[in-house]
């Protein structure tokens, strides 16, 4: 009996954590950082998270800045695509 409620229980923890997860990229009147979490930049041809080329950064609250931390990656963040 208890073998099976595991079961359960790990599915529920991890339907749990996808939820925390697709909150986190509502936008509610601020602007949040996590909005660009699922963003992929081409980074010497391998897709790298955004927030791994540069900084990004809340200046105010309804803009974000991305700082890249090579100037050549500016055109490949412009061009940049989500991986679902």
């Amino acid at each position: 009996m208890q073998e099976s409620l595991q079961v359960y229980e790990d599915k529920m923890n991890k339907t749990l954590k996808a939820l925390e997860n697709d909150f986190m990229t509502i936008r509610a009147g601020r602007a949040n950082p996590h909005v660009l979490d699922k963003i992929r930049v081409d980074y010497y041809g391998t897709p790298t998270p955004i927030q791994q080329v540069g900084n990004v950064t809340i200046p105010e609250a309804r803009m974000i800045v991305i700082q890249p931390w090579e100037k050549a990656l500016l055109k490949a963040i412009e061009k940049s695509d989500s991986y679902f």
